[in-house]
């Protein structure tokens, strides 16, 4: 009412405009329905210098809406409602500015208005749909506040505690999986928006004996109610929830920025709202949104805030405060000693549970993720950067360039130093993520070494126990840890428990044993990595290679170790047609023949065929002389080029001179016998510096890198697929550490039913050779878009930002059976070939292009892996 008077006297006090403004505004509309926007924009414009006109300022401000003037437009529109409350065309353009804004939330909130004024306004009625899929839902009602403090779980001693009935507590051993959500062909923010995939899943989860799920960042709000329907169904075996809130690193490296920081305090705030089933905000950019209306907080064990900080975002914020006193002294969490980042991190967990408590008045265990890099703990074979340059300088090894992975020991986080105050009963927690192969302390201290758990030597455990000790008398929870089934190998461990290059039988056997050291470890139980393999990751030993970066969900790389972690495995291509080493014959026989010679041809390979899907590219050799009988390995190879790129480069001449010609193969596979089989490349192919990298144990080569090319050769050299794995160190006392490496270019004999990482078959029945690369393998960047690896010879890669590509122009692919004229391997002779050869040359007239399709959305198939049964197996004797 009063609004409506202020407005009625401005109007009274307003002088009468002209009559022309009335003229101008009508003919403004004229031009804007006839699609004429400067013009419009020019006579609402003078409509309003004349008189001041809300006609003429709305009419002015969708001109601008359509000439793509935004924040003009957004101002016109704030002063029309601020004016006009009830203007519906005011509010109907904020609603649209605000949503090409980017602004979800407050197009949210212009759009209701809209609404309420004008129920037929379709435009603000679609904006609303887009944004938040819920927006007719009523309010969120505010939340009823318990009149005494609850505890749904708390911490004691070593151990979490959940309630047992009565007013009791008993012990909660967390036997959780972490909760990675995102599909094949999806980003990491693009989540299954339906209830159903989730109670599929959670009931899967529970089957496996496991009590906590593990979500790092907000999921939709089907999720949750897909939660709220399983704990409400089996009240004897609820999986309890332990929630993530998550935030990038702060700009500049510095935690106290005031903007950064309330956006995680503002991230805080929703996650413990949507918790207590009271929260309704629209999902933003790579976040999700909508009404949460499930109330889980009596299933949540706990928080842990934050993620994996680097080493020298923590060092660059410490120095910046050296000067000044440390220490925190907050409602429910204190610190003494240590850093200001130890204070940082309290007062960031303080703010979360005061939230909470003001709101809900509840409380419940919180930490912060750590991982091993910032552990409080010594390691004397773990030398800082400058450390390690030092010692380099003093032996005559110095590298020029900056050294990386070389501060993993040079700051600490310890949540040692934080304790709950006397208004905090539900206590406080540590929380890492600690896998067995990283960092190289873990693998070189000469203590953990030596540790032995019940079922042998470990340094996992050796680390864990250490751990453990200087966290003693509070939980120590292991809320990441596992190796991947990947046929990619990122870092060597000495108990073999590597970053991959494991199948999914030692996965799984690897697996329960590091969950049940975890146990023997103190420790207040362990959150597997991860529930599903999720394509869009990436591993440092493959993500230069991985182009355009953005594609890695659009297909599988099982070259990178960090893509097959999952429990239930995420397969490319579909189930009933893939074909795999051993399996099904029909599967290669359905690939599409490329090349094959008539029946008469006195030529071994008869035909090849090629095909490929997400994760791999397919080859069938037949070879009908050896149909129902052995491949007599003992006398003869086999050996299989590729030609990747461009017919005039590459290497002319197949090791040993046996057949050359006018084509250049960037790879060739030889296949000796079925213990003795590799994948070799073109010395200047090879994205990795290759066995010469290691000069006396040192990584010399590794750093920077050189063109991925490919040039034309004669010399009939290829070099293996050597990749270093673990770099060269020194530690603290000067001690030096070798690097280690291997060759990713060995190809696995084998039936896939036998070995997931099996590369190659001979099926004896059918006389067939199979065998599958990895896109990786043979430097496809992006099999979705066709893109390959390739820089010009002449690259000056002082200057290059990244590796470069190419479009792929197809593939040339040629089959070759040796014999040995002499009992050694030395000599060679040529017994047959695909195609065939002119006298003892191939021409690269003869050799047809394969090409393949690429794809937008991939095609992929899911089955459980052998580790759900071994967790499931050790879990049941735990609950």
């Amino acid at each position: 009412m009063a609004t409506n008077l202020h407005l009625l006297l401005l109007l009274c006090l307003t002088p009468p405009c002209p009559p022309e403004v009335e003229e101008l505004v009508a003919s403004g509309w004229r031009a804007y329905r006839a699609d004429s926007m400067a013009v419009a924009a020019e006579r609402f414009s003078r409509a309003d210098q004349l008189c001041e006109n809300l006609d003429a300022k709305v009419g002015l401000g969708y001109a601008l809406l359509r000439l793509d003037r935004l924040v003009e437009a957004d101002s016109l529109f704030r002063l029309v409602v601020a004016t006009d409350s009830g203007n519906a065309d005011g509010w109907d353009g904020l609603t649209i500015v605000r949503w090409r804004q980017g602004d979800a939330r407050a197009a949210v909130e212009a759009g209701r208005r809209a609404l309420q004024l004008n129920p037929g306004d379709e435009t603000a009625r679609a904006i609303l749909t887009q944004a938040d899929p819920d927006w007719e839902r009523p309010p969120v009602p505010p939340p009823v506040r318990p009149k005494r403090l609850r505890i749904d779980a708390r911490t004691k001693g070593d151990y979490f505690q959940t309630p047992s009935g009565g007013g009791g507590w008993r012990r909660f051993y967390v036997s959780g999986v972490n909760m990675g959500v995102a599909l094949p062909g999806k980003f990491p923010s693009e989540f299954p928006p339906d209830s159903v995939t989730y109670a599929g899943w959670f009931d899967i989860i529970a089957g496996m004996h496991a009590n906590t799920l593990r979500l790092y960042t907000i999921l939709p709000p089907s999720f949750y109610r897909a939660l709220y329907g399983w704990n409400t169904g089996h009240p004897d075996r609820p999986l309890w929830l332990i929630h993530g809130v998550w935030t990038e690193l702060p700009p500049n490296h510095d935690f106290n920025d005031s903007t950064w920081t309330e956006e995680f305090h503002q991230e805080m705030r929703r996650v413990v709202d949507l918790l207590h089933g009271n929260a309704d905000f629209p999902a933003r950019p790579g976040h999700a949104g909508g009404r949460y209306d499930a109330d889980l907080s009596r299933w949540t064990l706990g928080y842990i805030i934050g993620r994996e900080w680097e080493p020298f975002a923590v060092k660059e914020f410490e120095q910046r405060f050296r000067s000044k006193p440390t220490g925190y002294a907050g409602r429910f969490l204190a610190t003494k000693g240590g850093l200001h980042m130890d204070a940082w991190m309290a007062e960031q967990c303080d703010y979360l549970l005061g939230y909470e408590v003001d709101r809900y008045n509840t409380i419940r265990p919180i930490a912060y993720t750590n991982w091993p890099t910032l552990d409080p703990l010594f390691h004397i074979t773990e030398s800082t950067a400058d450390e390690e340059a030092a010692w380099r300088l003093k032996v005559g090894h110095a590298i020029e360039r900056p050294l990386f992975e070389y501060e993993n020991d040079a700051i600490g986080l310890d949540a040692m130093k934080v304790r709950p105050t006397s208004r905090n009963p539900a206590g406080w927690f540590a929380s890492y993520h600690a896998y067995p192969y990283y960092p190289d302390f873990m693998l070189n201290d000469p203590v953990y070494n030596t540790v032995r758990s019940s079922e042998g030597r470990s340094n996992y455990f050796g680390y864990l126990r250490y751990l453990k000790r200087h966290h003693a008398g509070m939980p120590l929870l292991l809320s990441e840890y596992g190796v991947p089934s990947s046929r990619g190998n990122a870092h060597l461990q000495p108990q073999g428990w590597d970053h991959g290059g494991h199948d999914e039988v030692a996965m799984a056997r690897i697996d329960a044993r590091l969950t049940r050291e975890i146990r023997e470890s103190g420790a207040a139980g362990g959150i597997l990595f991860a529930w599903i393999d999720e394509w869009f990751k990436k591993n440092w030993i493959v993500i230069d290679y991985e182009i355009p970066l953005e594609n890695t969900r659009q297909w599988h790389n099982i070259m990178d170790a960090e893509q097959n972690y999952g429990i239930l495995g995420m397969y490319a291509g579909e189930d009933s047609a893939t074909p795999e080493p051993g399996g099904d014959p029909a599967h290669w026989k359905a690939l599409p023949v490329l090349e094959e010679l008539p029946d008469a041809t006195a030529n071994l390979p008869r035909r090849l065929r090629v095909g490929q899907n997400e994760s791999y590219l397919y080859l069938a050799v037949e070879i009908a002389e050896f149909a129902g009988r052995p491949f007599p390995w003992r006398d003869q190879d086999l050996m299989i080029a590729l030609d990747t790129y461009r017919r005039g480069l590459g290497q002319r001449s197949l090791p040993g001179g046996v057949i050359s010609g006018d084509l250049g193969f960037e790879f060739v596979a030889i296949l000796r016998d079925t213990a003795d089989a590799e994948l070799r490349i073109t010395p200047d192919y090879n994205p990795y510096a290759g066995g010469d990298a290691i000069i006396g144990g040192d990584d010399y080569g590794r750093f920077g890198h050189r063109p991925v090319t490919t040039v034309p050769r004669d010399d009939g050299r290829f070099d293996s697929l050597f990749v270093m794995t673990n770099r060269a160190r020194f530690g603290r006392d000067g001690r030096f550490f070798p690097a280690q490496g291997l060759n990713r270019g060995r190809l696995r004999y084998g039936t896939a039913a036998r070995s997931t990482l099996s590369d190659w078959y001979w099926d004896q029945e059918e006389g067939m050779l199979e065998l599958r690369l990895p896109w990786n393998l043979i430097n496809v960047g992006d099999p979705s878009s066709k893109t390959i690896l390739y820089e010009e010879p002449n690259l000056d890669v002082q200057t290059s930002e990244a590796v470069g590509t190419a479009p792929s122009d197809g593939f040339r692919i040629g089959v070759a059976v040796l014999g040995r004229t002499r009992a050694s391997y030395g000599e060679m002779a040529l017994i047959g070939a695909l195609p065939a050869p002119v006298n003892g040359r191939w021409r690269s007239v003869d050799f047809p292009d394969w090409q393949w399709s690429g794809w937008t959305m991939p095609r992929y198939h899911q089955r459980l892996k052998p580790v759900y049964d071994s967790l499931k197996a050790v879990w049941s004797g735990w609950h």
